[in-house]
């Protein structure tokens, strides 16, 4: 970093300095959130998979194919993520006086996308060393193999990382890339769902074995190193325009979720209409109002077709999660379910915009010519139809033991999404502080109720992923569910 750079940066540091006792508060929430949420997960995965049964089932040929398509689909995800945002942000002001000054950009933001590759390398090594330690620890394999799985993980992704650059320097090539890796991903599922034992010699390289691996890891180590050479390179093509409209739109989802306004955040990625934008959508006439509400909510999805492949993708990963779960039981099951909810969550986003169109008009009068209470059901068909087609079908064609849920947990999931649009305003109590012997608790409270719809759906998928044995829980969550749905549409401004 040159004097002018570094000169820079304490300038716009010192605008916004910290306090002493900032630092200590935020670093009081993230130990209290580590140990309330963190440690107990940590030990339910833990336990889970240290079990016999599903540390046999972690060294099958079918695990190894299983980690090949994840690892893929973390790879393309990296390369789309970073078409919208990239490692190479600032705050929007820094961004603009940097990018106009002679400063290359790879000295501009070195430092930045450094912190981003090496945030990213030691994810892949902490995920690979608790998954093969849990593995070793069943006496499955050797702790050498554990090593040698480690070194894989920071590889993987240390190339996720540069993977997220790419997506943002060459745009074009980072989503001819994306489409290449899922395309694999998909034809190595396919091929694995006929004989797992044939393929898992090509997906080795993405797991744990009894042997080191030592050949994927050098190729790994290649790759890694190569694209890590190229990062100057990259650094210099991204274009100025790009970086500053994602350091705005970033600034932008940094200052609504200080707000807890998680939808406005996500809202500031909406895409906007492309294709179709020509096609009508809004009929007059007789036709009955389910099929008027459909076909517009239908066309509305199909005019960002990428968010509606991105969508439909979701659920299916959902199902193909479910279809795992199916396999398992205890602990891995239930953190299986929950992962299909989060997975259901994010597909319904692109197909739900009808759900939060009502909740934003909604008032006592029938705007449309339709009462709110039927037209927010009207708009729910459409997302529930087709996460629960996908979803079902999924699960079926992998062996259909969770079948009900597979039905079940969309029609849930949506339900929460259409609590969660109406939602409305933060209740002023908890805007309060609440001093106790263990600190103030209202902090945790505001997150909690600003992220209640994607939690219940998420203990609803956990429920539903161990089958017959969480159907009271999960009908307890499905209780919950509607009736803050139906509160929340009574107070409805």
């Amino acid at each position: 970093m040159t004097d002018r750079l570094r000169a820079a940066r304490g300038v716009w540091r010192d605008r916004r300095a910290r306090t002493a006792g900032d630092r200590a508060y935020l670093a009081y929430a993230l130990v209290m959130l580590v140990l309330i949420v963190g440690a107990p997960v940590l030990r339910a995965a833990w336990l889970g998979l240290t079990e016999r049964a599903t540390a046999e089932a972690l060294t099958e040929p079918g695990a190894a194919v299983v980690a090949a398509v994840a690892t893929l689909g973390v790879w393309a995800v990296a390369l789309v993520v970073g078409r919208e945002r990239g490692p190479a942000v600032a705050p929007p002001f820094l961004a603009h006086a940097l990018l106009s000054s002679d400063l290359p950009r790879r000295v501009v933001f070195r430092a930045v996308t450094t912190t981003g590759i090496v945030v990213a390398a030691l994810l892949g090594v902490s995920i690979a060393t608790f998954l093969g330690a849990a593995v070793a620890a069943s006496g499955s394999v050797p702790a050498s193999a554990v090593v040698g799985f480690a070194v894989r993980g920071l590889l993987i992704g240390a190339l996720a990382g540069v993977g997220w650059l790419l997506g943002e320097a060459m745009p074009r090539i980072g989503l001819a890339a994306a489409t290449t890796l899922l395309a694999v991903a998909v034809l190595l599922a396919a091929t694995a769902s006929r004989t797992a034992a044939a393929v898992a010699p090509f997906s080795a390289w993405a797991w744990i074995g009894p042997r080191p691996g030592a050949g994927a890891t050098v190729v790994l180590a290649v790759v890694a190193l190569v694209g890590i050479a190229a990062v100057p390179a990259l650094l210099d093509r991204t274009d100025g325009a790009t970086v500053t409209a994602q350091s705005a739109r970033w600034d932008a989802v940094v200052a609504h979720t200080a707000t807890l306004d998680f939808d406005a955040a996500t809202e500031s990625y909406q895409a906007r209409p492309a294709s179709g934008r020509r096609w009508r959508a809004v009929f007059g006439g007789a036709a009955h109002p389910v099929r008027l509400v459909l076909l517009r909510d239908v066309v509305g999805a199909v005019r960002t077709p990428a968010r509606l492949v991105a969508g439909v993708l979701s659920i299916t990963a959902a199902g193909l999660v479910l279809t795992v779960a199916g396999a398992g039981a205890g602990a891995p099951a239930a953190l299986l379910g929950a992962l299909a909810a989060a997975l259901l969550w994010a597909g319904t986003a692109p197909i739900s915009r009808g759900l939060h169109h009502v909740a934003q008009v909604s008032r006592d009068q029938p705007l449309y010519g339709i009462v709110d209470g039927p037209l927010l059901a009207f708009h729910a068909v459409f997302p529930t139809a087709l996460a629960v087609v996908v979803t079902s079908a999924v699960v079926a064609v992998g062996g259909g033991v969770l079948l009900p849920a597979a039905v079940a947990l969309p029609v849930v999931v949506v339900a929460a999404r259409a609590s969660n649009a109406l939602r409305g305003p933060a209740p002023t109590f908890l805007m309060v502080p609440a001093p106790s012997a263990v600190g103030d608790p209202m902090p945790l409270l505001r997150v909690l109720w600003a992220l209640d719809a994607p939690l219940f759906a998420v203990l609803a998928g956990a429920a539903a992923g161990t089958g017959a044995a969480g159907v009271g829980a999960f009908l307890t969550v499905v209780a919950v569910v509607a009736l803050g749905l139906l509160v929340r549409f009574a107070r409805r401004t």
